[in-house]
């Protein structure tokens, strides 16, 4: 969207602790209107990105931008952005619409403004029942509500949000995350929100940022990060199960490709495609979703293999049930995990000797050396 207002984030940034790179040359911009998630392991430089968007965190190369304009070593209280911390901190001696009311006239809202805004809040937070209380007598949900109420009732250059539903329940982080999405919206300015829940960053991110050891490793629509990660981190860190991945080699017979795992050959059904011309005879790693990967039985697909597995977990959190499996290899000591979402009536128990079926056709292909993807399903 085209509102002139510009992008908010980090331009080439690196951040250093104790000598110790946090962030190296992280380029990380939302556009106006649009919430950039951003996920990664702990540790892996996302409270750091928004400590340096805010101007709490001294950079050691790159620049800061906030709405387009370069901000970078212009003092906090300058930069004109909100952020809601993890971990809230409220006027002790306010009550919660003191609180509010308060964000917002610091920054100019005159009064009656200020008053409309802590009521249009209130209600789509489910805060109004809090409103005369003092902050002392809130569960932490509620003084998080309060937070990102207190965030919302302005109207910054920017909106920096690091876990801010961390403490609520899931009926609360449903409706608070729409809240916090439509606010976004209608200011038109950037917004990074850091979370470790990738559900919630899949829900909520317009683009999502997914960073490791302090570099972006892909920045993607959620959907494309999803169905296309760029290397076996993001394909093994993104999704509620992760990605199973098994050491192969592509093989060629009678002009058709397939992979070898272990003492089975997993056909291709077609030649070797265009983009693993150069692999040929050479180790892969096959990568594939839980969706990906099936049951055998009498039904079963007879284009997919069925592979020897030892079942190591079952957890049935819905309808379907989520198996995690070991692929015995010869060569390899520990086996190779792989993970199937099946229905929730399977007899398969931890500890049985089961055979789950994989199809080539449904499997992601990245190179073991680098962890770079080489190919994906169409």
């Amino acid at each position: 969207m085209d509102t002139g207002m510009g992008r908010t984030g980090l331009v080439d940034v690196t951040v250093t602790y104790g000598g110790e790179p946090a962030l190296r040359g992280v380029t990380l911009l939302a556009e106006a209107g649009e919430v950039l998630a951003v996920v990664g392991p702990s540790g892996s430089g996302k409270t750091t990105a928004l400590r340096a968007v805010a101007g709490l965190q001294p950079l050691r190369v790159g620049r800061v931008l906030v709405a387009g304009r370069d901000v970078t070593g212009i003092p906090v209280s300058q930069r004109d952005v909100s952020m809601v911390f993890r971990s809230t901190t409220l006027v002790p001696f306010l009550d919660v619409a003191a609180n509010l009311a308060r964000s917002a006239g610091a920054f100019g809202v005159p009064e009656p403004e200020a008053a409309r805004r802590v009521t249009s809040r209130s209600k789509l937070l489910g805060l109004v029942r809090l409103l005369p209380r003092l902050p002392h007598t809130l569960s932490a949900g509620e003084s998080g509500l309060t937070g990102i109420g207190r965030t919302l009732v302005r109207t910054p250059r920017a909106f920096l949000f690091d876990e801010p539903l961390a403490h609520l329940d899931s009926a609360e982080r449903a409706r608070t995350r729409r809240t916090i999405v439509d606010a976004v919206r209608k200011a038109c300015v950037g917004a990074l929100y850091v979370t470790h829940d990738q559900a919630e960053a899949m829900a909520v991110g317009d683009r999502l940022a997914v960073l490791h050891e302090g570099r972006i490793r892909q920045i993607d629509r959620p959907r494309r990060v999803y169905e296309a990660p760029a290397d076996t981190f993001v394909a093994e860190f993104v999704g509620a199960s992760g990605m199973g991945l098994l050491p192969a080699r592509l093989v060629t017979s009678g002009g058709s490709a397939g992979f070898r795992v272990g003492e089975r050959t997993i056909p291709l059904w077609g030649p070797v495609p265009a983009a693993l011309a150069s692999r040929v005879d050479s180790q892969v790693l096959l990568g594939l979703r839980a969706e990906d990967v099936a049951e055998a039985g009498p039904d079963a697909d007879p284009a997919a293999v069925a592979v020897p597995v030892s079942v190591r977990s079952v957890e049935r959190p819905g309808r379907d049930a989520v198996v995690s499996a070991e692929v015995g290899l010869p060569g390899e000591a520990d086996g190779a995990r792989l993970v199937a979402r099946i229905p929730g009536g399977t007899s398969l128990r931890k500890g049985a000797h089961a055979q789950l079926l994989l199809d080539a056709r449904r499997a992601h292909v990245f190179d073991p050396a680098t962890g770079r993807a080489l190919m994906h399903p169409n």
